[in-house]
Formats: C-alpha cells, structure tokens, sequence
C-alpha cells in the first residue's frame, strides 16, 4: 500500500439516530470486529486444508437451513473470501488494514452497527432472493466504506502501480450496477443490492448532502463567470463592449436623461434621449 491515510474524529453528521443508539449503548460495542472475523476466516482456511468440505458447511443455505442447519445462520461471516493462499493472504492484509482505519474513523461502536446491518442484509438476501451466501458481501463493504472515507488513499495494484481507492470503487459499483441491469431475473438483481443496503444507509445521506453542495457550488461558481464575462461598457449606438476593444474608451454622455454610454466614436456623434 501506498499514500498517507489521513485519519480524522469526522463521524456521519446525517445520522443522528446512530448517535443517540452510541450514547446509550456504545459500552456493548466488540473492540477489534474486524479482527475477529479475520481471526475466524483465518482458523477455517487452515481447517479446511485437513477438511475440504468444511467451508461449504458454513454458508449461508436457506434450503439447508430450513432443513435444521440453523448454524449456518451464525457461520457464514467465517466463510473464507479467497481460496489461493498467496491471495487469501492479501485478502487478509487488506481487510484488516481497511476495518482498523474504519475502526479509528469512526470508534468502535459505529464498525459495530455497520458490520451488523451488513450481516442482517446477507441474511435477507439469502431468504428474499433464495441463493447461497458468504462473506464476499459483507467483506466488500468494508471496502467501499473505507473507499468512501479515505478516497485518495493509494494502494499498490499488483505491488506495481499506485492507484486511489476511488478509481477500485467506481470500477466495482459499476461491476455492481451491471449486475443489476443485466442480471437475469429479479432474484439475481436483488442478490446484488440487497447485501448492500447497510451501505447505502450509512452512507447515502451524507453523499446526496455533499452532491447537493457540489451542484451548489458549481452554480454558484457558473453564475460568478457570466457576471466576469458580462460587459460593463457597451456603446448605445455601434454596441461595441469592452471584449471587442479593450482599448477603446467608453462616456456616459450627460445630455442623455437615461445615463447612455458611448464609445469614443459616438459620444460626440449621436442622438440624445
């Protein structure tokens, strides 16, 4: 990885349901989720070199669990994201890098309440949508949290090229919003966005509020150049403006009731009103 990440006390302004929930119930807060999950993928992954079939006994089935595996209610966050080891490593890396400067952003409280609604929202993909689940889901939000608050974080793609994490998230909502143009039948566009939604309340009021105040601005900034690029001098007779000539000498001629202005070949040479 590369850059400077640069850590702040900024918390989500646009949810003042979270903060009343922090102040009561901030001392159940799990210091370190991340890690957790991290420690528990990392204990499946080694398992499962002894036992092939143990991650498939931890995903999320709705059929199966219908069928009495009611566990798989509670194991699927364990389902490792990546096979490879080189890239479960990196996986690995990267989560733990991500949930800690979320953790440091935003407390523990708020990683907390974050990582619940993203499991919440898997299990309701799962039942509304009938598919299989992991932790894919949840573990990309982490990604696109951390996208949303540190955008020009750069990472090392490939250990080679340094790109910003803004550029790795618009390639993955646009991944995302493929999916759900094109995806076929209902079911697979709600397999898409539903695990999301978690996001989407945290963070969409804050993005509508910064879009609101960009649109602001450039329309503000826009009205600003046409008043600099308004003239302020332009002959009542030829209606010659101080862009076509900025040499040119522009009166007000004092026998004109209204205050006319006149460039220099017309103050003497016209009629007054």
């Amino acid at each position: 990885m590369a850059g400077h990440l640069a850590v702040t006390a900024k918390k989500n302004q646009h949810l003042p349901m979270l903060e009343k929930l922090e102040r009561k119930f901030h001392r159940f807060a799990i210091p370190n989720p991340t890690s957790l999950l991290i420690a528990g993928q990392s204990i499946v992954y080694v398992m499962s070199f002894f036992d092939e079939t143990l991650p498939s006994q931890l995903n999320l089935s709705p059929g199966l669990v219908m069928g009495g595996e009611v566990w798989r209610l509670f194991t699927f966050p364990l389902f490792p994201a990546a096979s490879h080891p080189f890239m479960f490593l990196i996986f690995v890396w990267m989560t733990l890098f991500f949930g800690r400067s979320l953790e440091t952003q935003w407390g523990h409280f708020r990683l907390n309440v974050y990582l619940l609604f993203g499991y919440v929202a898997s299990l309701a993909t799962a039942f509304f949508a009938g598919v299989d689940m992991g932790s894919t889901f949840l573990i990309s939000s982490i990604f696109l949290a951390f996208a949303t608050e540190f955008p020009d974080f750069e990472i090392l793609l490939f250990f080679i090229l340094p790109i910003k994490v803004k550029f790795l998230a618009l390639l993955a909502w646009a991944v995302i919003f493929l999916s759900i143009l094109f995806g076929e039948g209902i079911a697979t566009r709600f397999a898409v966005i539903l695990p999301l939604t978690h996001y989407i309340v945290f963070f969409g009021p804050g993005l509508y509020a910064q879009a609101k105040t960009r649109h602001r601005r450039v329309a503000y900034e826009n009205r600003m150049e046409r008043i600099e690029q308004a003239a302020l001098h332009k002959c009542e007779v030829c209606g010659l403006t101080e862009h076509e000539d900025d040499e040119m000498m522009f009166r007000v001629c004092s026998k004109c009731k209204d205050g006319e202005e006149y460039c220099e070949s017309h103050i003497r040479d016209h009629k007054h009103t």
